[in-house]
């Protein structure tokens, strides 16, 4: 668990001393964007009390009623992946272990013992079975007496057991000891349980994070880094006997007990703001290092908030799970817009915060290792993170993760930094895709707009041999770009029934290369009732090309029939000097810039940026017609194998046009092999 997630941002706990909430704070409350709010208020599902200077205005008795009838499901009508946080209800972190962890159906059955009886989890309790979780891992590993018995925290509190100078650790988890002889005596049956040490292992985290309601757990942002994740990044790097070690969210220690065995703990330092993980991390410590003095482990592994309290120490590496996407407060926002260059905008990203920090922390030639979203690579926002990066540091390890964590669809990376104080390097990187591992040996050319590092030296040699041909265009400048209507509830506007009144409207599923795909949704286009519409013109080109947003892919299709579309499918129309929009359509579509996309964005999102960088060669109008008769066959074509065969004949023209050789050509297919081609 990293360091902020575990502290939730004030989600109106206090909300009856409120008299008024703004619409801005109920949709951060109810984690959806302001333009969703808005459109909410709009179709009646939110209902202001006053309207103050055109914005809406919500007492906190109404905002109260609202999230209690959000999490019991009573209002049906809000029910969306936004509001996923009000499910209530305990589960276990299976990703947390790894696979043959033996103590995770014990905490499974614990799990159940509580939801068959009805306990309630404060974190009072939620701290005695980690006390006494952690008495059976301490006597297992040491071979105390009371090996292999149960019932160990009643005794424990009645001193009847000891550990020996990690007693400390255990009654630091009991708050209030006379409650905790009463809760363990009256609820016998949750302590007869039997758990094992194993080496490596959070258990006692697995434990603490499963009893965590759901629901507090998904307010806060708390997800946990998997096993294999931990495993993976710590056995990337190279920590040995006499290097200084800081995890600063740490969480439970879940990485800190997979350093190798030699990292002496008074070289060993970690910290967390929330206090019961630092209590957990504490016994992790305990039990990772014989015979460790309990004062050594304390001043080493501190509650701290690591972006706001004084860190001058140098460290030799730096590891960890920094938090994404936490919420600061107005106060903590100007605080860190005064200590970090990357604490700028609207929003500040906590990890990019983090890894600012960790840099200045670093000795000459240290190492920085986290676990981090793609999107840190070639997201826009991330702009100000990755000039810093390219300042005075080399990436030496990047690793593709994909969806790592249990829960949460979002791209991850494992990457390395090391901080040399000299300008960015590339010489040396080492990358893991998920498919192949390489180095890249070749100086290259790194902006700060994006980070892309996932081809080999010889396939971006290809890309840099594309972009230097001299007589390439671009979109950029050259075209009108619009977004598909954003209706703002597709249930009120989509039919599935023609009538006179409506009209055809595409979603992006429909589109594929060349191809629009029949479709039964329609729709009354009334621009002043939706959500969000670009002008009609657009839609009512006399020739327009629609793509797929959402799509690991270029896809383009041509339209002359004016046709609409949903905002998962939108509208591109080309105005490049001396060249027809099918001619552009066909290289968008093209083996060559689905490489170059591939390579220079890896994206599943396909943006306005991302087109406007496809190089598309100037040729004459005998190639274009040429390209074009090919076009506007796979257009009228109905038989997959046929379509097949016209793409790959149109793909050789392309090649030819960009001037590539054999091998280069070989290389480019090799990188596409066995991707659909969203033909149909």
């Amino acid at each position: 668990m990293t360091q902020l997630e575990t502290e939730s941002r004030e989600e109106f706990n206090n909300i009856d001393s409120i008299e008024f909430v703004t619409l801005k704070e109920l949709c951060n409350d109810l984690s959806i964007s302001f333009e969703t709010g808005k459109n909410w208020v709009k179709l009646g599902k939110l209902i202001p009390e006053r309207i103050d200077n055109k914005m809406p205005i919500f007492t906190s008795q109404y905002v109260k009623k609202l999230k209690n009838e959000i999490r019991t499901g009573k209002n049906s009508a809000l029910k969306s992946r936004r509001n996923k946080k009000y499910i209530s209800g305990n589960a276990l972190y299976n990703s947390y272990v790894s696979y043959n962890c033996k103590s995770r159906n014990l905490v499974q059955k614990l799990l159940s013992l509580v939801e068959e009886n009805s306990i309630e989890l404060s974190s009072d309790i939620i701290q005695l079975f980690v006390a006494d979780c952690a008495l059976h891992l301490f006597a297992q590993k040491n071979g105390l007496s009371f090996k292999g018995q149960t019932h160990l925290l009643l005794r424990f509190i009645k001193k009847e057991i000891s550990i020996g100078d990690s007693d400390k650790l255990i009654e630091n988890l009991i708050t209030d000891i006379e409650y905790g002889a009463q809760f363990c005596s009256s609820n016998s049956f949750l302590f007869d349980l039997e758990y094992s040490y194993e080496s490596r292992e959070d258990i006692l985290g697995l434990l603490y994070l499963s009893c965590k309601n759901l629901r507090n757990r998904k307010e806060t942002g708390a997800y946990y880094t998997p096993n294999n994740v931990v495993v993976r990044l710590i056995k990337s790097l190279d920590i040995n006997d006499t290097c200084m070690v800081l995890d600063p969210c740490c969480g439970t220690g879940n990485f800190l007990i997979q350093l190798p065995d030699d990292v002496k703990l008074q070289n060993l330092y970690a910290n967390d703001i929330d206090p019961i993980s630092v209590k957990i991390a504490r016994i992790n410590i305990a039990l990772k290092y014989d015979n460790a003095d309990y004062d050594t482990i304390c001043s080493h592994i501190l509650v701290k908030n690591y972006l706001t309290d004084s860190c001058v120490e140098k460290y030799d590496y730096i590891i960890g799970n920094p938090p994404w996407g936490y919420v600061f407060s107005e106060d903590e926002k100007n605080d860190l817009l005064l200590k970090f260059s990357t604490a700028k905008g609207k929003n500040i990203e906590s990890y990019d915060v983090f890894i600012e920090k960790a840099l200045s922390n670093l000795k000459k030639d240290g190492i920085l290792s986290f676990v981090l979203p793609e999107a840190i690579l070639n997201v826009q926002a991330h702009m100000p993170i990755r000039k810093y990066i390219l300042e005075s540091n080399s990436i030496s390890y990047i690793e593709y993760l994909g969806n790592a964590f249990d829960g949460v669809n979002c791209s991850s990376i494992i990457m390395s930094i090391r901080h040399t104080k000299e300008k960015m390097s590339t010489v040396g990187l080492y990358i893991n895709d998920g498919k192949r591992k390489f180095r890249i040996d070749t100086e290259r050319k790194v902006s700060a707009d994006f980070f892309s590092f996932i081809t080999t030296d010889d396939e971006y040699e290809i890309i840099r041999k594309i972009f230097e041909k001299k007589n390439n265009s671009f979109l950029h400048g050259n075209a009108d770009f619009a977004l598909g209507i954003v209706t703002g509830n597709n249930k009120d506007y989509i039919s599935r029934q023609k009538n006179d009144d409506n009209e055809m409207v595409l979603k992006g599923s429909d589109i594929c290369k060349y191809h629009i795909k029949p479709t039964d949704n329609y729709i009354v286009f009334k621009p002043e009732s939706f959500q969000q519409v670009a002008p009609s013109e657009v839609y009512r080109a006399d020739e327009k090309l629609l793509y797929r947003f959402i799509c690991s892919q270029l896809v383009f299709a041509y339209d002359d029939r004016q046709t609409l579309s949903l905002n998962s499918c939108n509208v591109v129309i080309p105005h490049i000097e001396g060249l027809k929009i099918k001619y552009v359509m066909a290289v968008l579509n093209s083996g060559v810039a689905q490489f170059i996309f591939k390579k220079q964005f890896n994206s599943v999102k396909v943006l306005r940026s991302h087109i406007e960088s496809i190089p598309i060669p100037s040729v004459d109008n005998n190639m274009q017609e040429k390209v074009i008769a090919v076009t506007d066959r796979l257009i009228s074509c109905d038989d997959l194998a046929e379509k097949e065969k016209l793409y790959e004949e149109l793909d050789s023209i392309i090649f030819d046009i960009y001037g590539l050789s054999n091998e280069e050509i070989r290389i480019i297919k090799e990188s596409l092999d066995g991707e659909n081609k969203f033909l149909i």
